[in-house]
C-alpha cells in the first residue's frame, strides 16, 4: 500500500515537473522576443536619431534635455515612460491600452502615441 502511494506521489511530481519545464520554455521564448523587440527599437532609435542630427543639427545634450522632460510628464524622474489609462471621448469609460475600440460602447480610440497603429 505504501509503495502505491509513493508511486502516486512520484507520478504528481512527475507531471509537475513536465508542467514547469513547458512553463519555462514558453517564457524563454517570450524573453527572447522581447530582446530581439527591444533591440530593433534600439536600432531604430539610433536611426532616426541620427537623420535628425544630420538634418536639423540638434546635439546629443538637445536630446538629453528631451528624455529628461519626457520622463517628468508624469512626476517622476524614474527612466520609464509609464502609460496612462485612456479614456473613451464617446462615453468616458476606461480603455485598455493598446485597445483600438472601446470595449463598452464601441468607439473606436485614436492612438496615445503616433507609433500606435
Amino acid at each position: 500500500m505504501w509503495d502505491i502511494y509513493q508511486e502516486m506521489r512520484l507520478n504528481d511530481h512527475r507531471a509537475r515537473i513536465a508542467e514547469t519545464g513547458a512553463s519555462l520554455r514558453e517564457t524563454s521564448g517570450d524573453l527572447g522576443d522581447l530582446t530581439q523587440l527591444v533591440r530593433k527599437m534600439a536600432l531604430v532609435n539610433q536611426a532616426l536619431f541620427e537623420l535628425l542630427k544630420e538634418r536639423t543639427g540638434l546635439t546629443d545634450e538637445d536630446l538629453r534635455r528631451k528624455i529628461k522632460e519626457v520622463d517628468l510628464r508624469d512626476g517622476k524622474a524614474d527612466g520609464r515612460l509609464n502609460a496612462q489609462t485612456l479614456r473613451c471621448p464617446k462615453c468616458g469609460g476606461a480603455v485598455t491600452a493598446g485597445a483600438l475600440s472601446c470595449l463598452t460602447c464601441g468607439a473606436m480610440v485614436a492612438p496615445k502615441y503616433p507609433y500606435e497603429a
